[in-house]
């Protein structure tokens, strides 16, 4: 068996190569260094926390969707965040004017010490007062991210606070199929970042769901993915 695993690893692996673009030759990592080194994901293994290769909070999203979102400009974006954490400081400290809702009296105490950052951080323990929330900084949002507990009220809720062209970030959106059933039915379309993230040892799916005539693609970039590699082109290309 072992045998018969070698010769179609080895075969794999010169389909693989003669199908890739010819690149500078450079030592390349392998998926398992990507995922715990440069992705960061056994920092957070030891840690039991989201945060990133340096030790800064990221979200606990897939690795798919923090790579998307480390993309955009976020300076001056106006967030609302249904579900206060690490999420929460990844958005500040990337220039955007965070307010958060959390319904955990003692992660509420642990955020309120970090929360310097924040716009706005409410504890809110019942579905109408959590769910209500939003309504409490004033104005709307370019974008509002459905994280917490009562997702399905959140999201309700949330669509009159949605600035035009803004966008609703759903995690877990493979669980919570019915909140995301509803968002489509509004007239949103539905990008889903399947695969691994911070400390689960199992994928998810985190998605971002965007009116059709949104505005915020002006403020994402080209993608550069974690453990990619440079392809020089050619003739071919």
């Amino acid at each position: 068996m072992f045998f018969i695993k070698a010769k179609l690893r080895n075969y794999i692996d010169r389909v693989v190569a003669d199908a890739m673009p010819k690149v500078e030759e450079k030592p390349v990592p392998d998926a398992v260094e990507i995922l715990f080194e440069r992705q960061g994901y056994a920092r957070t293994l030891a840690t039991k926390l989201p945060v990133g290769v340096d030790g800064a909070p990221i979200p606990w999203y897939t690795y798919p969707a923090i790579e998307y979102f480390n993309q955009w400009d976020a300076r001056n974006l106006r967030v609302f965040e249904y579900g206060s954490g690490h999420s929460s400081l990844y958005w500040s400290r990337r220039g955007a004017e965070v307010w958060s809702v959390e319904h955990d009296p003692e992660w509420y105490e642990n955020m309120s010490a970090r929360s310097a950052q924040l716009k706005g951080l409410y504890l809110r323990q019942t579905p109408e007062d959590y769910a209500a929330a939003i309504t409490e900084p004033g104005g709307d949002f370019d974008v509002i991210i459905v994280d917490g507990v009562w997702r399905n009220a959140c999201a309700k809720a949330a669509l009159p606070f949605l600035r035009s062209g803004g966008a609703i970030i759903l995690d877990n959106s493979d669980w919570y199929t019915d909140v995301s059933d509803h968002l489509k039915g509004e007239g949103f379309f539905q990008i889903d970042f399947n695969g691994f993230g911070p400390i689960n040892n199992y994928c998810w799916t985190t998605s971002i769901l965007f009116p059709f005539n949104s505005s915020l693609k002006d403020r994402i970039h080209q993608p550069k993915p974690v453990g990619g590699i440079e392809a020089s082109k050619n003739d071919k290309w």
